[in-house]
């Protein structure tokens, strides 16, 4: 496989097209890194509003004014069975290959592709017609109230196409003005607090305008996002592989954007060696013990398990802000007998935030029970909101660390550990 997509020491156009098949954009010359829109940039492009942004919000971040990218896209040390790439098509290797790009070069580059999403991909003309499509879907809804309405119907009658129907029922339904009737998820009417109370199109649009968005909030939003102010080097493989990323990471501070580095842990030697520092640093912690991680992780390299220890021992020196996150897999590193395990480390490793985040099942995520060679279904291991939030309040009260922040729509739920838990989370600078 690596003949395939690396021929002198080069990555080839054969894996750029793997990739930009999706949402991706392979950036830089030597094509090691990339950018991809996350589902809440566009989320937040819809209403402008906090309240379609993602679990990151608590630190201040915007979700459209947010470049997730990665300056080592097919190079990571793992093989974990949550991640959402292509793992069975070939990793490109343990280690960085090929010449590195240039830092500024590089944010040149990813900032030109992420304007070019914004105004030809994800266009404003989208937006405004959502806000339409919402208050008309919702005022048909409303003279047809004895009626159950699904996609196809609401589409026939308001004679809009039904991909523009779904993303408008989508935000209705997530914001709770639309209910789903049935288990499939096909049938809506409003909810009785609508049903009820509103009389006139004109007072959907002021409810609207009060509750969820307006024109000049999504304009506002457009025209912020073509300018990002936050850098989440996180978006695939693992970023401290890249040789340049102490330059990476001064280039996005030059620009006054704040960073997040997401690192698996692996690499204690490159975090020491970090200069400067990005705005938070983000350690996985996969598993409470060693056989776990194995399972979890299946890791290429030895003494992976050592490593992320000695990473962790390092937190508590760091100048910068530091959260440890564990990525839950339900019933593989996430069940009540690990609780008190996953407390000593933290008590222990002292950063200013631990988080639990319940997996992302997207994507080649689907694969986990096959990676994983289980007869169980991929939904066995899938952690629910309510399933993460039981975990989250024992661990709150076995380790003493207050829980801070709870996120429904991305299953997160953060602890301040070394951070007074009155204080603003928020990020105020670079």
């Amino acid at each position: 496989m690596k003949n395939r997509f690396i021929i002198d020491n080069k990555i080839t156009n054969e894996f750029v097209e793997t990739y930009t098949k999706t949402t991706y954009r392979i950036v830089g010359e030597h094509k090691h890194s990339s950018i991809k829109p996350c589902h809440w940039l566009e989320q937040r492009l819809m209403t402008g509003r906090d309240n379609r942004n993602c679990y990151k919000g608590v630190f201040g971040i915007k979700s459209h004014r947010c470049l997730q990218n990665t300056p080592s896209l097919p190079f990571c040390n793992h093989q974990c069975v949550f991640c959402w790439r292509d793992l069975e098509s070939g990793s490109l290797g343990s280690e960085f290959i090929g010449e590195p790009d240039d830092p500024k070069l590089l944010i040149d580059e990813m900032l030109r592709h992420h304007k070019d999403i914004i105004e030809n991909h994800l266009p404003l003309r989208r937006y405004l017609d959502n806000y339409e499509i919402m208050i008309d879907t919702l005022y048909y809804m409303l003279m047809n109230n004895q009626q159950e309405h699904t996609i196809n119907s609401l589409s026939n009658k308001i004679h809009v196409s039904k991909s523009k129907i779904e993303r408008a029922i989508i935000l209705l339904k997530n914001q709770k003005y639309v209910k789903s009737i049935d288990e499939t998820f096909n049938s809506f009417r409003l909810e009785d607090d609508i049903n009820c109370c509103i009389q006139s199109r004109d007072e959907l649009e002021v409810l609207i305008n009060r509750t969820l968005t307006t024109p000049d909030e999504i304009i506002q939003a457009h025209s912020e996002a073509i300018m990002p102010n936050h850098a989440a080097i996180s978006l695939d493989g693992e970023p401290l592989l890249y040789p340049r990323l102490s330059q990476l990471v001064e280039e996005f501070k030059r620009r006054n954007m704040t960073t997040f580095i997401v690192t698996n842990g692996t690499l204690p030697e490159k975090i020491e060696l970090l200069d400067p520092l990005p705005s938070q640093l983000y350690i996985t912690l996969p598993a409470s013990n060693e056989n776990v991680y194995k399972k979890v992780c299946r890791p290429m390299i030895r003494d992976g398990w050592n490593k992320i220890r000695n990473s962790l021992e390092l937190v508590d020196s760091l100048s910068s802000r530091t959260l440890v996150r564990l990525t839950a897999i339900k019933d593989l590193n996430l069940n009540d007998e690990f609780i008190r395990e996953y407390a000593k480390i933290i008590e222990k490793t002292n950063p200013n935030f631990f988080e639990i985040k319940g997996f992302t099942l997207q994507a080649k995520a689907l694969l986990i029970s096959e990676r994983l060679k289980s007869y169980k279904e991929v939904q066995d291991y899938f952690p629910e909101y309510e399933y993460l939030e039981n975990f989250a309040e024992k661990f709150e009260e076995i380790s003493g660390f207050p829980l801070i922040y709870r996120n429904k729509p991305s299953r997160d739920f953060l602890f301040a550990v070394n951070w007074d838990p009155n204080k603003d989370p928020k990020i105020t600078n670079p």
